[in-house]
Parts: structure tokens; sequence; C-alpha cells
């Protein structure tokens, strides 16, 4: 067993192995679990020519412990090597004076297949080194990438169920379709009538309850997450900086070692922190921009200080971010202050006033490392059909937000180090709004996605293609009130 143990930012969590951080999900005390091990410096130049399998291996063992090598590459390639994704896992494209490290390549097109095309195994092999024999139910909430993601990976995984939350009104067209369609034997999808804060929070709650805990020893079932509270699902995302940042080594874009910037679309701020990770293991990272959308509470911490969820929520073009609170910022606190007693302040204020603010000597010390922006729906639309004029490449709404503010940020700074840019999403994911930003015309989403086609060229991804043509499966509904109730539901039927 892995010597390497992992504990709650909030510092009242038994520490735990990697594969019991796996299962739980989350510490038992409502905090986020983080590794409590000095992370593994990693030699670059043995890293530059290795396949996705082969890097995701060598970043993940890391985490793991050496003598699990070879299980982890096997649990690797069954993720990324078995076809799900092209050859070339994570393109990087050139759009002007950026690049664009294309992170939806994989079975639904968007970011959430890089991490959860692996957890499912991850969440097998753990079972199995538990000697875990209860049945073990996934919860995951979604703003929309993440539900679809998470039921492709775990649908008819043995031993596991998985019951997905969604706001009914909250996510795309495309997305709802690809969630409600969704085929499997142990697979749940149900809309809220709530936004995606509602679904995540009663998620944190079910880990937190005595009474579903009661009901799961009762039934031979243990809950686990598959959202970004999920360390599963953070340190296969710590794999992908690297692998873009050697991809431009070996174009000679970069040289090694040299330092560049990420700018990433942010809502959870999962796919940011796994950044944080890879710049502690030796990657020479100088600037993070955080890129939101309107509901820019993450933009207004990182220039304040000041996390104040006690505002409008808005439903915007770029839906996966309409969130107002960011789970994985925890992490992020916890490991600049490296003080649990000062997380569990913050997030009992959060909890009790909606609102927190760091000391100044630690936002000064985040404030080295990050920059943070925000653009309005107009502003959304705009950057698409300007990048796509100036440069020819198609951004999705999500990633056009990582595209403008980073064009504000170097008007700003005038800071000329490369930069790559994470794009979350294919450009179909989000067609209607896609297609009026190039040609300021609505059309239905369907339609959207033909005209796209024919306007740019642009291949439609696979999972894309004749989705309005798939059977509805799921079409359970309820108030945001009644999600623990759900949760408890499925917990009898799956122990039936």
């Amino acid at each position: 067993m892995s010597d390497k143990k992992y504990i709650s930012t909030r510092g009242q969590q038994r520490p735990l192995d990697f594969y019991d951080a796996i299962l739980q999900g989350i510490g038992n005390d409502g905090g986020l679990l983080v590794p409590n091990f000095e992370l593994e410096q990693k030699d670059l130049k043995a890293l530059q020519h290795l396949s996705y399998v082969d890097m995701a291996t060598e970043i993940i063992t890391s985490f793991v412990g050496e003598n699990e090598k070879e299980e982890i590459r096997e649990l690797c390639q069954k993720a990324y090597g078995n076809g799900l994704f092209p050859q070339e896992v994570v393109p990087v494209k050139q759009a002007g004076d950026v690049y664009i490290a294309e992170l939806f390549q994989g079975p639904t097109a968007a970011f959430k297949d890089m991490a959860l095309s692996l957890l499912p195994h991850f969440m097998t092999y753990s079972l199995k080194k538990k000697g875990e024999e209860r049945k073990v139910m996934i919860l995951a909430a979604t703003s929309g990438d993440t539900g679809k993601a998470a039921l492709e990976g775990f649908k008819d995984v043995e031993g596991t169920y998985i019951q997905v939350f969604y706001p009914e009104d909250g996510v795309s067209p495309i997305q709802k379709q690809q969630m409600v369609t969704q085929t499997g034997q142990n697979v749940d999808v149900v809309g809220i009538q709530g936004n995606f804060d509602d679904a995540q929070s009663a998620v944190k709650q079910a880990f937190q309850s005595k009474e579903l805990k009661d009901l799961c020893d009762q039934h031979h079932v243990f809950l686990s997450s598959a959202n970004s509270i999920n360390i599963g699902r953070l340190i296969p995302q710590v794999v992908y900086y690297f692998y873009a940042y050697m991809t431009l080594v070996n174009e000679k874009k970069i040289a090694l070692n040299e330092a560049v910037n990420f700018t990433i679309p942010s809502g959870n701020f999962g796919n940011c922190l796994a950044g944080v990770i890879a710049k502690k293991m030796g990657l020479p990272i100088q600037k993070f921009i955080v890129a939101s959308n309107k509901n820019n509470i993450l933009t207004d911490f990182f220039r304040t200080g000041r996390y104040d969820a006690r505002r409008d929520f808005y439903k915007t073009n770029a839906p996966a971010m309409d969130i107002l609170v960011s789970s994985n910022l925890e992490r992020l606190v916890y490991m600049m202050a490296q003080d649990s007693q000062k997380v569990r302040n913050y997030m009992e204020q959060l909890n009790q006033q909606g609102v927190y603010e760091i000391s100044s000597d630690l936002l000064e010390k985040i404030q080295t490392l990050f920059k943070a922006g925000w653009l309005d729906e107009d502003e959304v639309l705009e950057t698409v059909k300007n990048c796509f004029e100036e440069t020819g490449y198609l951004l999705d709404t999500h990633t056009a937000i990582g595209y403008g503010v980073y064009k504000e940020y170097q008007k700003a700074f005038r800071d000329s180090t490369k930069t790559i840019i994470l794009a979350t999403a294919s450009p179909y994911k989000f067609a209607d709004s896609v297609y009026q930003a190039l040609e300021n015309k609505d059309l239905s989403e369907y339609e959207a996605i033909e005209a796209v086609c024919q306007k740019t060229g642009v291949a439609i991804p696979k999972p894309l293609v004749a989705l309005d043509q798939r059977e509805v499966l799921h079409q359970q509904v309820i108030d945001k009130s009644e999600i623990i109730d759900a949760i408890s539901q499925k917990i009898k039927e799956i122990s039936l």
C-alpha cells in the first residue's frame, strides 16, 4: 500500500491513502482532500517525448507510489489509449499569438472527459484494492459538462451507480440532450428547479448527512463523488498542463524550461487548481490568468481577496461557468496558507454569512501567481467573431472568455510570455451562441450545428452527430429541496 496520504483542507479528517481518498470523495469534516506529502519535482527532459498515456503514468504515479506504476499505466491505457480519444489526445493549435490546448477531443466533446475517462478506472481499482464489497453510488452536480462526461465514464461499470443532478434551465440544450439520452443500466439523470450551486451544495450536504449514512450502512452502499471535489478528478488534470507544454517544446515554439502563462476559463476552479499542482511539480508556469463570465466572483476574489457570494446569479451564454461557489478555491486557499484552522474559519463564514475575506499577506502571495478578468455576454460573442475572422480559429463561448480576458491582460500588462489557453469545449456544444456570434442571427441549436459547419468548415464532433435523433430516457425534474430525498430513494433501489 502507498505511504502517500491525503488530508482534509479543514484538518479534521484522519489521513487517507490514495484509494480511500478516491472512494470517500470528500473529507468527512466537509473539507476537500489534498496531498499531505511533498509533491515530486519532475525531470522535464525525461517527460519531453512521452506519449499521453506514458506521461499520465509518470505524473499520476507521483500521487500513488512508485510500486503501483504498472497498474497505473494499465488504467491510463484504458482511459486514453483505447480509441475514446484521437491519437493526439490534446492537440495544441495556434490562434494568432496564443496557443490553444484542445481538451475536448474525448467522448463527450468537453474537457471533463480528460479526468472522467480515468476516474471510473481509479474507482474500480480502488474498490478491488480495498476488498470493498458494498456498492458505490456516485453523486454528481453539473453545470453542463461534468454530467455527461461522468455518465459516459461510469455507464455499466460494475459495482457502481451514478446519479447526476443538473439545473433544468441552466444548461445548454445540447448539454441537456446529451444527458437525458444517456444509456446504461446504472445511470440516473435528474433535472432540478434551481441552479448549479443548489445542486452542488445538496451533493456536499449528502456526504455530511447522518440519516443518509445510516441508510447507506443499512443497504450496503457508500457514497462517492464525480465532481472535482474528488481528488481523483483533479489528479488526471495535472497531466495535460505538462503535455501541452511539451508539445510546444517539441514543436520548437518554446525552449525547454522556458516559462509560460496559462489562461483558464474557470467556474468551479478545478481546472485551474490542477495547474497550480503542475507548477508545484516543476512545470515552469509564470502566471495563471483566470477568466470568468458575468458571474465574476473569482475575478473579484483575485483582485480584492474577498469572496462574496451574496450577489445576483446570472444565466449566461457560457453556462458551464454559471457558478457562485467555486469549490476548489478552498484547496487553493489551503495550499497557499497551509493552515487548516484558517480555512475552516473562512468556510464557516462563507456558509453562515455568504462571504469571507482572506488576510492581506495571503492575498499578496496569491496575486503574485494569479491575474483575473471577465467578459459579459456581448463581449463573449464579439470575441468568438473577432477570433474567427482574425485567426481562422473557432472558439466555443467558454474558451472565448479565456481568449478575450487574455487579450485584455496582454494589453494592460504588456506581457510577452508565451501563453496557452485551455479550450474547454467544442464550439458545437454551444452552436446557437457561436452562430449568433458569427452571423448575428438566431437559429435553433440543431440548425445552428449545421450552419456553423457550413460557414466554418470545422468538423462536427462524433458525439454530437444526430444527437437530436436519440431517445430521451430520463425525464425526472424535481425541486431543489427534494434532492436529498431523491438520493435516499436511489440508495434503496440500488440495494434491491
